[in-house]
């Protein structure tokens, strides 16, 4: 007995129907997902960026007080350690300071993979030694290794904008007027307050250089009413 397959097979125009689709509808589906994408981008680009300062701060401000932790068991207290580098000239921004600074307290603490430093300023500011870590951030150094400009990465080295790409930290163990006494003294290496911060949350907002204390009082997350958008 004899089967006529081709009498039972779908025909042609069926099969093209049901797998093929038209010029027009790949296009029309092409631009749909062009839509959705050109709206979801942006915000997927945020939160990438937020997360990556929530997480590199978070890790930094650990790091670096850590390795503090570990120098003073090995080199006496932070209080005595030498932020001066009188023999320098008097000035606490030469290379020959802040190199030696970073040798004698924080060299063999941090996992840095290169040093450098570089006279030029930096958003208005003296230059300063830099410490790159294997993350892609990296950490400027002056003032006698008591300030810190903390860079999310090496995207805005040059001109960084503070609250957003780059964070001051300071680190203060014998004098600290006013408010920051209370953050700074006994403590570690911590995001810095201005001078004039009025002791208030919404004061912390009047000026960038707080932005690093808003997130770390959230926990190292940044809160919906940060100043700046990402």
């Amino acid at each position: 007995m004899l089967f006529n397959f081709a009498a039972k097979s779908p025909s042609t125009d069926k099969i093209k129907a049901f797998w093929g689709f038209t010029l027009a509808e790949v296009l029309i589906t092409l631009g749909i997902i062009g839509v959705v994408a050109a709206l979801t981008m942006p915000s997927l680009i945020q939160h990438h960026k937020k997360q990556e300062v929530e997480t590199k701060l978070k890790r930094f401000y650990s790091t670096i007080n850590q390795a503090i932790i570990q120098a003073e068991a090995d080199k006496g207290s932070r209080a005595n350690w030498n932020y001066t580098c009188g023999d320098h000239n008097g000035t606490q921004y030469s290379e020959q300071c802040l190199t030696d600074f970073y040798n004698n307290y924080l060299k063999g603490y941090l996992n840095v993979v290169k040093t450098e430093y570089n006279p030029t300023a930096v958003n208005d500011e003296k230059g300063g030694l830099f410490l790159y870590f294997a993350d892609g951030s990296i950490v400027r150094l002056v003032y006698g290794g008591r300030d810190y400009l903390y860079f999310i990465n090496n995207k805005n080295i040059e001109n960084c904008n503070v609250g957003k790409d780059c964070f001051p930290f300071s680190f203060y163990t014998t004098y600290a007027a006013g408010l920051r006494e209370k953050y700074f003294l006994g403590k570690g290496v911590e995001p810095t307050i201005v001078y004039d911060w009025d002791g208030t949350e919404e004061g912390l907002k009047q000026h960038p250089y707080n932005y690093g204390k808003i997130i770390q009082l959230n926990g190292w997350k940044i809160p919906k009413d940060y100043p700046l958008k990402f």
